[in-house]
């Protein structure tokens, strides 16, 4: 009987069909769990760029590059509390102490005294003032050691002292002498203030002639103001206006309470100096004068650590007003 048209498909090809679909399924099965398996414990955002982990410290407690070792200073710093390498480290500060009145030490004449006791003087370590005699032979190199060992700086200028050309009575090259008219005293000044280095300050040498005189002191005064600086009156005249005249023309001024060693034997200076204390105690400040002896620098190597529970030391420029 004769196959009819449109009939079935024969047995053989849907085997064939059949067979193929098979295997295509295994194909796609199998590549479906591979991707399934990579993925395999990864939650989602998990695609994203891992950060990097920190750095592991080196082993035997050395320090990564660019690190300072535990204890030392990173290379071309300086370790804390220490001075920069090349530089010298500064000296110690007075501690401000609440309360204690306050104590200006102001040593006179440096210039013709060695620079080693000079060295020696500003090694104390608490700040007080110097006051430079101008033209002589250590007159700068003396007013350079002060100042880099953190001393405040002042001129001390030559005036005529009562009893002028007797012995002991040459106040120096260039002192201001009574006689002199008004110009040359002006200039005598400003020449003495140029050559002293670092001066913030003046104080008198000597000048019991000229100290009590209102015109000189004013002439004087005022060039010491047009350069900004503080005056000291020495005292060493009972009858002197040079603070008065300071005040007058409005020159942060102060004046010298007690000296320190016109007598050079210890005992002396030791009760000068007790007595300038208690003057502290009782006005709350005291400014004492001393000079650049070799018998003034010993004693004060002693005078100054007893005393520094009692007072707290300043420089002359904190005393003025």
């Amino acid at each position: 009987m004769a196959a009819r048209k449109g009939g079935r498909t024969s047995t053989p090809r849907l085997l064939v069909l059949a067979a193929l679909m098979f295997a295509f399924g295994l194909g796609l099965g199998a590549l479906l769990t591979s991707q399934a398996c990579g993925r395999k414990g990864r939650l989602p955002g998990d695609e994203e760029t891992a950060k990097p982990r920190p750095r592991p410290t080196p082993p035997s407690g050395k320090p990564g590059p660019g690190k300072a070792e535990p204890g030392k200073a990173e290379p071309g710093k300086a370790e804390p509390g220490k001075a920069e390498p090349g530089k010298a480290e500064p000296g110690p500060a007075e501690p401000a102490r609440k309360g204690l009145p306050r104590f200006a030490l102001v040593i006179d004449d440096l210039g013709y005294a060695s620079p080693e006791l000079v060295k020696r003087l500003c090694a104390q370590p608490v700040p007080f003032s110097v006051a430079v005699l101008p033209y002589q032979e250590n007159t700068r190199e003396s007013a350079e050691i002060a100042h880099d060992r953190g001393k405040e700086v002042m001129l001390h200028l030559p005036m005529e002292p009562l009893g002028y050309p007797g012995p002991g009575k040459d106040p120096g090259p260039e002192a201001v002498m009574y006689d002199l008219k008004e110009a040359e005293i002006r200039a005598r000044v400003r020449k003495a203030l140029a050559d002293v280095p670092y001066r913030r300050g003046v104080n008198n040498h000597m000048g019991s002639r000229i100290t009590p005189d209102r015109t000189r002191m004013t002439w004087i005064l005022e060039e010491i103001r047009a350069r900004k600086c503080f005056f000291v009156d020495s005292r060493t005249e009972k009858d002197s206006v040079a603070f008065d005249v300071a005040e007058a023309l409005k020159i942060p001024a102060v004046q010298r309470k007690v000296f320190l060693d016109d007598d050079k034997a210890f005992a002396e200076m030791e009760r000068q100096w007790n007595r300038a204390l208690d003057l502290a105690a009782r006005d709350g400040q005291v400014l004492i004068i001393g000079h650049i002896y070799p018998e003034t620098v010993a004693a004060l190597e002693k005078l100054i650590p007893a005393a520094r529970n009692r007072v707290t030391f300043v420089k002359a420029g904190d005393l003025v007003r």
